[in-house]
C-alpha cells in the first residue's frame, strides 16, 4: 500500500492527538498538586492580612495614647478620696511594673477597700475607668462584712498604660 498524503495526515493527527491526551493526564495529576499548595498560599495570605489589621489597630492605640496631653495614670487615691469619700483610705499596692514598646509602662496596682459601702465602689470604678489613660479592672474580690448590710471589703486588681512616672 502507497502512503498517501492523507494517510500521512491521520498519522500526525492521530500522533498529535496521543500525545495531547498524555499532556492532559499529566497537567491533571500536577493540578492536584499545585491545589494543595495555592489553599496553603491562601492560608497564609489570610494570616498575614490578619496580622496586618491587628498591627494596624496596635498602631492606632499607640497614635490615641501619644496624643493624651497627660499619659501618666491618674492617682488610684485621690480618686477614691472623691468617689467614696465617707471610707478609711483604701490600701494601695503597685504589683508590677513591666515596659512595653516606645517607651510606654504597663502598672498593675492592688487597691483594698476595708469596710467599703458595696453601692459605692461603681462610682469609684466609673470615675478611674473616664480617665485618661484609663486604669482596667483584671481582678474583682468581694466579701461581705459581718458588722452591717451592704459593706465588705473590695479587692480590686486594675492596670493601666502609660509614661513611667518621674
Amino acid at each position: 500500500m502507497k502512503m498517501t498524503p492523507l494517510h500521512w495526515l491521520y498519522g500526525s493527527a492521530l500522533l498529535l492527538l496521543t500525545w495531547g491526551l498524555i499532556l492532559s493526564a499529566t497537567t491533571a495529576r500536577q493540578a492536584a498538586g499545585r491545589a494543595g499548595q495555592l489553599q496553603q498560599r491562601l492560608a497564609v495570605l489570610s494570616e498575614l492580612h490578619t496580622m496586618r489589621a491587628q498591627q494596624q489597630r496596635g498602631a492606632a492605640v499607640r497614635q490615641a495614647f501619644a496624643a493624651l496631653p497627660n499619659a501618666v495614670p491618674p492617682s488610684l487615691a485621690s480618686l477614691a478620696a472623691d468617689t467614696i469619700p465617707a471610707t478609711a483610705a483604701p490600701d494601695i499596692r503597685e504589683i508590677e511594673t513591666r515596659p512595653l514598646a516606645q517607651g510606654w509602662v504597663l502598672t498593675r496596682t492592688e487597691v483594698t477597700f476595708n469596710e467599703v459601702s458595696l453601692d459605692q465602689l461603681p462610682a469609684f470604678w466609673q470615675a478611674a475607668e473616664a480617665q485618661r489613660p484609663p486604669w482596667r479592672l483584671r481582678e474583682c474580690t468581694l466579701t461581705a462584712s459581718t458588722r452591717a448590710d451592704g459593706f465588705g471589703r473590695a479587692l480590686l486588681v486594675v492596670e493601666a498604660i502609660g509614661r513611667p512616672r518621674p
